[in-house]
C-alpha cells in the first residue's frame, strides 16, 4: 500500500472561494464536491496529479483551528470515495505563535513526520511512502524535502510559476554521519529535551565547532534544530538498519568486554554498534604502527577497537582497549595471525 503524507495548509479557506465568508464543515464539503480538484485547493491540487487507487492519506496540520478544519473536510472529502483511506495528524505546537513555532513546532513536524515515514514505510517492498509537501507553512516544505533526501522518500509539490507537481527523487544524499556517531552521547543527551544553555556551553567546549551547527537557542535555552533532528534521527534509523550485522570477538577482546566496569562496557557496546556500519568503519578507521588490523574509531577518542574484516566480510575485533592500554598495544603489535576463538557478539539491545 501506498501511504501518501500531505501537508495542510489553509488555502482551501481563501476568501474568493467562499464569498468572503468563513465556511463551516458542510459549506467546505458542498465546495470540495463540486469544484475541480485543481482549483479547490493546492491540496487537492497536488493529489490530483499523485492519487492511486488503494492509496493511504494522512493530513497533517497544523495546531490551529484553521488548520484542523481543513484538514478534517479534507480526510472527510477523500473518505468518501472508496478508493482511498484518509486520516488526520496533528502537529502539536504547530502554531501561529512565533517563539512556539521555532522552539517546538518545527522540531515537532520533524518528529511527527520522521515517526510516520518509519511506520508505513515498512520492510514489505509493496509499502511505498511518498510526501506531498504543497499545503502548509513554507518551513515544512523545506524540512520534508530534507526528510525525503535521507530518508529515501519521494517529495512532490505544485511549482508556483509552472503550475505542475514537481517530484524531488528518493535518492539518499551521502551525507557524512562522522560528526553524530563520534559524539552519539551528546546527541541523546540534548535531544532528551530542552537544555539550559549555560549548562549545554560548558558541554560544547570539548567538542568541535561543527556540533553547534545542528543547535538552536531560544529563551536561555539550546536544543537541537529541526535540521539538527533530521539529521539526529537518520542517523538512528540508519545504525538500526545495519543491527543484523554480526560482530565477532576473539577471545582476548570478549575476555576484555566481560571484565570491564558497566560505564565502560557501555562505552563499548556504543562502538560495537558503530562498526556495524561500513561507511562509518571505513571513513573511521585509520592503519598504525606495528599493526596489521585497523584501529576504529580515529580521533580524540577515549576507546579503541582493532579489527578486520573476516571472509564474509563482516568484523572481527581482535582487541578492545581504552587510552592506557592502547598504547601498549600498540607497542606490541596487532597482527591477526595471533588471535583465534572468535564468537559472536551479543548485543544487549538486540533480543
Amino acid at each position: 500500500m501506498r501511504t501518501i503524507l500531505t501537508t495542510v495548509g489553509i488555502s482551501l479557506l481563501a476568501p474568493k472561494k467562499h464569498g468572503n465568508t468563513q465556511p463551516n464543515d458542510d459549506k467546505l464539503a458542498s465546495y470540495l464536491r463540486h469544484t475541480d480538484p485543481v482549483v479547490a485547493s493546492a491540496e487537492t491540487n497536488s493529489l490530483s496529479r499523485i492519487l492511486a487507487e488503494g492509496d493511504r492519506i494522512i493530513f497533517l496540520h497544523s495546531q490551529t483551528d484553521d488548520g484542523k478544519l481543513c484538514a478534517q473536510a479534507l480526510s472527510r472529502h477523500y473518505d468518501n470515495f472508496r478508493e482511498y483511506r484518509a486520516e488526520l495528524q496533528e502537529i502539536p505546537d504547530l502554531t501561529y505563535t512565533e517563539s512556539r513555532f521555532k522552539v517546538k513546532g518545527l522540531r515537532s513536524f520533524v518528529s511527527t513526520m520522521i515517526e510516520l515515514v518509519q511506520k508505513h514505510k515498512g520492510t514489505d517492498s509493496s509499502d511505498e511512502v511518498l510526501i506531498n509537501a504543497t499545503g502548509g507553512f513554507k518551513a515544512e516544505m523545506a524540512y520534508a524535502n530534507l526528510i525525503g533526501l535521507l530518508f529515501n522518500v519521494p517529495v512532490f509539490y505544485i511549482h508556483e510559476a509552472f503550475k505542475d507537481i514537481i517530484m524531488m527523487p528518493s535518492t539518499p544524499i551521502g551525507w557524512d554521519y562522522s560528526l553524530l556517531a563520534n559524539y552519539e552521547e551528546f546527541f541523546e543527551w540534548i535531544n532528551d529535551d530542552y537544555r539550559k544553555t549555560a549548562e549545554v556551553n560548558r558541554r560544547l567546549g570539548h567538542l568541535p565547532e561543527e556540533v553547534r551547527f545542528l543547535l538552536e537557542e531560544e529563551e536561555q535555552l539550546t536544543f537541537l534544530s529541526p535540521t539538527g533532528e533530521v539529521f539526529f534521527e537518520a542517523f538512528r534509523a540508519r545504525q538500526s538498519s545495519y543491527s543484523s550485522i554480526p560482530i565477532w570477538l576473539s577471545g582476548t577482546a570478549r575476555k576484555t568486554y566481560e571484565e570491564a566496569a558497566a560505564n565502560t562496557k557501555l562505552i563499548f557496546e556504543r562502538t560495537l554498534r558503530k562498526l556495524r556500519d561500513p561507511q562509518l568503519r571505513n571513513s573511521g578507521s585509520a592503519q598504525v604502527r606495528n599493526c596489521d588490523c585497523l584501529v576504529y574509531p580515529r580521533g580524540n577518542r577515549p576507546e579503541r577497537l582493532f579489527w578486520f574484516g573476516g571472509e564474509e566480510g563482516n568484523p572481527r575485533v581482535c582487541e578492545l582497549a581504552l587510552h592506557e592500554r592502547y598504547e601498549e598495544l600498540i607497542a606490541q603489535g596487532v597482527n591477526k595471525s595471533a588471535y583465534q576463538d572468535f564468537q559472536l557478539w551479543k548485543d544487549p539491545l538486540i533480543p
